[in-house]
């Protein structure tokens, strides 16, 4: 990650949880009880990452949209990703040994190696099958736990 940028968080304020949409998602439901009360849990360890990517991909905007956006500014958006990942991003999903019927996802693999980049133990997630697979192929994550939410 090329976290040089003016809107990246600063490395020492990282957690060590990095979410995908389906964290976000739960956080914006009407009623996000257990996904606020694991995201206050997450947060003592540092700001949760969230890769920007991510965002876009639960954003609806709206006002049904403001718990989303309280949580987000307890959170650490990093947008400044290089080619050379990107690149590694595709190979890693073309590798991915992933469930039936799921198509590749490059946002999914971006949060993996997300993971792996900051040293994360954990990664909220709707899918830790979908997460795991591309984990898997990545030397050095297998200690990083994919946590359903």
């Amino acid at each position: 990650m090329n976290l040089g940028c003016p809107t990246c968080p600063d490395l020492d304020s990282l957690g060590d949880v990095v979410y995908d949409a389906g964290m976000l998602i739960a956080l914006a439901e009407k009623n996000p009880g257990l996904a606020v009360a694991r995201h206050r849990e997450f947060g003592r360890n540092g700001l949760p990452v969230v890769p920007a990517p991510v965002v876009a991909q639960a954003w609806r905007g709206g006002a049904s949209q403001a718990r989303l956006a309280r949580a987000l500014k307890e959170c650490a958006v990093v947008c400044c990703y290089t080619d050379r990942e990107w690149r590694r991003v595709g190979e890693l999903i073309g590798r991915a040994d992933l469930p039936a019927r799921k198509k590749p996802d490059p946002v999914d693999g971006l949060v993996a190696l997300t993971a792996l980049q900051v040293g994360a133990a954990l990664v909220a997630t709707s899918d830790p099958d979908d997460i795991a697979a591309y984990l898997r192929q990545l030397p050095g994550a297998e200690s990083v736990i994919p946590m359903r939410v």
